[in-house]
């Protein structure tokens, strides 16, 4: 059974004068273990798409169902826990709290847990570790490069070790080098078995993933299942 469904899945923007249909009867199964990457134009679903997977945004019509659990059947509440459990974000605006250290930003996602401090520090610097930046914990974002701040964002949807990472533009506001290296590091977070779903515009990330899906006016355009070219 694939770890993430979409069925028949609408959602509508209504507004007194018109209305958008931002996905239509749209159907997705996702395998456990894939690094799939959509694209389109702007306009087309991506980032609605993105946030209904991600439990943030109620579709009009249809099902989501991760791990076989229908997200839009849950109360708010267990939403909201499936969410921590279940999912990592990672967002092109890196959404780190200014006056926190790299170290804190991280530990947030664990702010809700029965643990002790000290275990919260230690997963959030095995995880910072991870993503190399265990010389930077004490640093405050403004003292980071966007790379960095990047690799911050990256830890924190890590830190809860959620079965699903879902990335918007995680290389938008990055320069081609710094991009390549943050796609690098999500190309090794995949072969340790991590399942990551990308919405992007660039075409340069292409070769990292393993499947790509183009959406057009909220349907898809093409889905390319294929094995990725070798990247350097």
């Amino acid at each position: 059974m694939p770890f993430v469904q979409l069925k028949q899945l609408d959602k509508h923007f209504e507004s007194r004068a018109d209305c958008v249909i931002a996905l239509n009867k749209f159907e997705l199964a996702v395998e456990e273990g894939s690094f799939l990457g959509i694209m389109g134009p702007s306009g087309s679903g991506k980032s609605t798409l993105l946030s209904i997977l991600g439990g943030l945004c109620h579709p009009t019509a249809g099902k989501v169902l991760v791990d076989d659990i229908d997200i839009y059947g849950l109360s708010s509440e267990q939403r909201a826990d499936f969410r921590r459990e279940y999912l990592g974000f990672v967002f092109q605006s890196f959404n780190l709290i200014p006056y926190l250290t790299a170290l804190e930003n991280v530990m947030l996602p664990l702010a809700v847990k029965k643990l002790a401090t000290a275990e919260k520090k230690r997963m959030a610097a095995e995880v910072l570790k991870r993503v190399g930046l265990a010389h930077r914990i004490a640093h405050l974002p403004n003292q980071l490069s966007g790379g960095e701040q990047e690799r911050v964002a990256i830890a924190r949807a890590l830190v809860n070790n959620p079965p699903l990472i879902l990335a918007d533009e995680p290389t938008g506001s990055l320069d081609i080098a710094t991009s390549e290296e943050i796609m690098e590091l999500f190309k090794e977070l995949n072969a340790e078995g991590q399942t990551i779903i990308m919405v992007t515009h660039n075409d340069e990330n292409r070769p990292y993933f393993d499947r790509i899906v183009v959406l057009r006016d909220g349907v898809i355009d093409s889905d390319n299942a294929r094995i990725p070219k070798a990247v350097a």
